[in-house]
């Protein structure tokens, strides 16, 4: 089993798997691992920026609620800036 790796605002995962892998922009990373490990943004099927809670489990990233469940990045002004890195890509 995998570590959990260490991540910091603005690095890159790839969560999913095969074909419907998706990569993600690390929003934050919460102290209190209670609630969630991370808040990332992602495009979905219709490119919309959409932020979500991500946990570490079996190795891999996961959303923390059954979901998708999260809101549109664009309404938030706090994510504009790793909206903005999602949407010029990783290269």
């Amino acid at each position: 089993m995998a570590e959990k790796p260490t991540v910091s605002p603005g690095d890159w995962i790839t969560f999913g798997s095969g074909s419907l892998s998706k990569s993600a922009v690390v929003c934050k990373v919460y102290q209190d691992t209670s609630l969630a490990d991370i808040e990332v943004v992602y495009l979905d099927d219709r490119n919309r920026a959409i932020n979500e809670d991500m946990v570490w489990k079996d190795s891999e990233w996961h959303f923390k609620h059954p979901g998708p469940s999260g809101g549109y990045a664009d309404n938030y002004s706090r994510l504009r800036s790793y909206v903005a890195q999602l949407r010029r890509g990783k290269y």
